[in-house]
């Protein structure tokens, strides 16, 4: 992203950029988008979109790097561990959070995703946005250790196993996918929780 000092319009300009390209991102992917789709959506021309990013996908990684580090990051400094293997809340709170975080940038993940293949910088900074949840569900698998529960379970692998099961149960739940799912942002949360609780307490 091109850093210049920004005027108040010149943010309400990038801010309106922005907002378009995260809503068609949501509803059409990286590739279904164009750029004269972002900039006729955001009421704006292409010279206004090239003061602010070179190409699309500036604009997308300059999404997924302020999501991750002022959004993302942040929201696990609030985190507390489980209390006991009865903190059902610790488990709904924390999922609860996530699918909300997720389901508001669905757009920037889908087409971080699809990016992630061939492109080094956006399989970087998802490997970040999934090293951020795995960290926090192997913290859980100790936390489970202490209390004397889930002794077979490995920190690292389960955390691994159940942040990747999240993201994609996430991804396939929020955009049609011809499963025929049709899953409350509540049942999704429960489901989720109680595999999470289980896992590590068996109850």
């Amino acid at each position: 992203m091109k850093q210049d000092v920004l005027t108040a319009k010149g943010r309400q300009t990038r801010e309106s950029i922005e907002r378009a390209a995260r809503k068609l991102f949501a509803e059409r992917g990286f590739h279904g988008t164009t750029l004269a789709d972002i900039t006729s959506a955001a009421g704006k021309s292409s010279a206004a979109f090239y003061r602010y990013y070179t190409d699309k996908e500036d604009l997308l990684y300059a999404l997924a790097e302020s999501f991750l580090h002022d959004v993302v990051m942040p929201s696990g400094l609030t985190v507390h561990l489980p209390e006991s293997p009865d903190d059902t809340a610790f488990f709904t709170a924390v999922v609860t959070g996530y699918w909300n975080m997720f389901k508001q940038n669905f757009g920037i993940m889908v087409a971080v995703n699809q990016l992630a293949d061939t492109k080094p910088r956006f399989a970087h900074v998802q490997n970040e946005f999934r090293r951020f949840g795995i960290d926090m569900v192997a913290a859980s698998v100790r936390r489970a250790h202490e209390q004397g529960h889930a002794s077979d379970v490995d920190p690292e692998h389960t955390g691994a196993a159940i942040a990747l099961l999240f993201e994609n149960f996430t991804v396939v739940s929020l955009r049609p996918s011809g499963l025929g799912l049709n899953i409350s942002d509540a049942d999704a949360i429960t489901t989720l929780s109680t595999i999470w609780k289980k896992t590590l307490y068996g109850y």
